[in-house]
């Protein structure tokens, strides 16, 4: 039977409300732990939900009822509950209660143990477990030194080779090691194709196994699935926009459907007027493990009245960096840069007549409009941007212009706008872009002071028109 006293009353009102109406499930997923739950029947159909949820399977009586397995007086209790909760409506008022409640449990046993205390050692242990009950401390996992080394060399036995994620571009794997629980930014300017290479590394991702989320303010689904065929069938986009196909685009279209459905689980949603709360309740009751935002700056907080943008922005990025760490889970976040700047260098055109060239500064972490914050929480950050603005096909340039934990490194990449693909250039010996355009720097300063100096040669006395040969024989 179900108890309904003051202690449980709110606990059983929260599975009860999860059990009718599965809308609330994300939020108090993202709000409760199994140990907020004090009863034991609770307790245990919070953690059957929350084995569903994360295996992205439906939540009902019956699924529940089927992963808690048959104990004796589940279904009669879940039923009572059911019966009982007046409304799912009111879920996070009970979200509350139930919080308070465990607050209230935890320091009630924490005074029975002070009446047993027998020295001031063992009450001096209690006041501070007592301090902790009020504060958000008690939830952080901790580890001391020797733990922490501990497990180091467990991890370094291992004989599995530790697995980051990867992003489609061999320069790009090799030098960043994101893991779950990292905080990614994509930063590049208007039209540079920066939601096209999301899409190409979230193919990358899902491909190699992950649940990958993808949250899309600003492009419908439909036309990112155009241009995510475009690109695995090698298929002009034209053609498949305009329906003019061709009888060999067909077997194209089989096998990126075939890559795309298949590979793994990728999920777009369209997501315009979002708030960033709901984005991460959203991911957190599907359990996807890499989360892809396009694009922060259009991104909302619920209940933040703040017109100035550099303040929303902060402000969804330290949501999406708590919730990356707190979840485990890879947060992918597109934003926008600054215009960018340019400068006019002396150049020749194909007549070797002397010319004025607009040229891109390339981009630097500085460039994240709105916010520094988020130039703060990345664990790592790309920069991209094209290398002609006035040429929308010309290549672009990724830029690693953060990496915590490797090095910061710049490739350049092929556009192919007709089949919505990027594709890495050869790697230079030292794979750096920036080494080669600074090489040719050097090269074009070297020739320019060997026309500037005088230089020495024999002449023969048979060189013709030579002004000094001998000519008295």
């Amino acid at each position: 039977m179900a108890k309904y006293d003051g202690a449980t009353y709110a606990q059983n009102s929260v599975i009860g409300s999860m059990l009718i109406d599965d809308r609330c499930v994300p939020l108090v997923l993202s709000k409760l732990r199994e140990e907020d739950f004090i009863d034991p029947i609770c307790r245990n159909f919070f953690r059957a939900i929350r084995d569903l949820t994360l295996e992205n399977k439906p939540v009902d009586p019956v699924t529940v009822m089927g992963k808690l397995g048959t104990r004796d007086g589940y279904v009669q209790w879940a039923r009572e509950v059911m019966e009982l909760t007046p409304t799912a409506a009111n879920v996070e008022e009970y979200i509350s209660q139930v919080l308070e409640a465990s607050m209230l449990y935890r320091f009630r046993e924490l005074c029975d143990l002070g009446m047993k205390c027998f020295d001031s050692a063992q009450a001096e242990e209690l006041a501070r477990k007592m301090s902790l009950v009020f504060s958000a401390t008690d939830r952080m996992p901790r580890m001391t030194g020797a733990e922490r080394f501990a497990a180091l060399v467990e991890d370094l036995k291992n004989p599995e080779k530790p697995k980051y994620l990867p992003w489609g571009f061999p320069t790009v794997d090799r030098a960043a090691y994101a893991e779950l629980g990292d905080m990614i930014l994509l930063g590049g300017y208007s039209s540079s194709g920066k939601t096209l290479l999301s899409i190409l590394m979230a193919t990358a991702q899902a491909r190699a196994g992950y649940k990958v989320g993808y949250y899309s303010l600003e492009t419908d689904p439909k036309k990112m699935t155009f241009r995510q065929t475009s690109a695995l069938g090698q298929i002009p986009l034209e053609r498949l926009k305009k329906r003019n196909l061709l009888d060999s685009d067909w077997p194209k279209i089989a096998e990126a459907t075939r890559i795309g459905a298949g590979a793994g689980s990728y999920t777009i949603m369209q997501a315009a007027g979002s708030t960033v709360d709901d984005i991460i309740s959203d991911a957190l009751g599907h359990g996807y493990q890499v989360v892809y935002v396009d694009y922060v700056q259009r991104l909302r907080v619920a209940g933040l009245r703040v017109d100035n943008p550099r303040v929303v922005v902060s402000e969804v990025s330290q949501r999406l960096k708590d919730f990356a760490q707190s979840t485990k889970t890879a947060v992918v976040a597109l934003a926008q840069l600054s215009r960018p700047e340019t400068v006019l260098v002396d150049d020749r055109d194909e007549k070797r007549r002397k010319v004025k060239r607009k040229v891109i500064i390339a981009p630097s972490m500085h460039s994240f409009k709105e916010s520094g914050q988020l130039e703060q929480d990345a664990d790592l950050a790309f920069l991209l941007w094209a290398t002609d603005t006035e040429d929308n096909d010309s290549n672009r340039i990724l830029k690693i212009g953060k990496n915590k934990e490797g090095f910061r490194k710049s490739v350049e990449l092929v556009f192919h706008g007709e089949t919505q693909t990027m594709v890495e250039l050869e790697p230079r010996e030292d794979r750096s872009v920036a080494a080669e355009l600074a090489a040719k720097g050097r090269a074009v300063k070297q020739a320019n002071r060997a026309k500037a100096q005088a230089g020495w040669q024999e002449l023969e006395d048979n060189v013709p028109d030579n002004p000094f040969a001998n000519t008295s024989e």
